[in-house]
């Protein structure tokens, strides 16, 4: 039986979803994720300058009101949060076997926080590397190696780096 593997290439902005299976098929792009917020500037983000005003007279405490992360920096978990539930849900509906992350590392670490068990049982492999700008043959190319089947029988010198699970 050949194993379905998904691979989400991801920044905190952007992914792209691929599925690969172990016959030698082009890997399939299923979805395009944009999360423009990520982008923003962050008084863009912010309506009302949260945080700005003083308590009358002059004060050396920090306001309570002023956020404890950035507001970029809550985008991103947001979309973390949003990515690693899309996933859960698809495993539970079993559309795939495996999971691939690759994304850069700050984000990579954000998203692995954000896998529950189950996801977890499930991850392969992962490349702390923001591939992002790479093309679909580029990537089949370069991740080749990471999201081989077992079944998968291409002629390659290099052994596959992959986890059990």
């Amino acid at each position: 039986m050949k194993k379905t593997l998904w691979i989400l290439v991801c920044d905190s902005a952007q992914g792209r979803l691929f599925e690969a299976r172990g016959d030698n098929r082009p890997w399939e792009l299923l979805q395009v994720l944009v999360h423009s917020e990520s982008r923003s500037k962050a008084d863009e983000l912010v309506g009302d300058r949260m945080g700005t005003r003083s308590s009358q007279g002059p004060s050396v405490h920090h306001n309570a009101l002023a956020p404890s992360s950035s507001p970029k920096e809550v985008e991103k978990e947001h979309f973390g949060h949003t990515l690693a539930t899309m996933l859960d849900q698809a495993l539970r509906s079993q559309k795939f076997d495996g999971l691939v992350l690759v994304s850069g590392p700050q984000f990579l670490g954000l998203l692995k926080g954000e896998l529950g068990v189950e996801l977890r049982k499930h991850l392969i492999a992962s490349l702390d590397k923001d591939l992002t700008h790479m093309a679909a043959s580029e990537l089949e190319e370069r991740l080749g190696d990471l999201v081989r089947a077992p079944v998968d029988e291409r002629d390659d010198t290099k052994p596959a780096t992959k986890h059990a699970h």
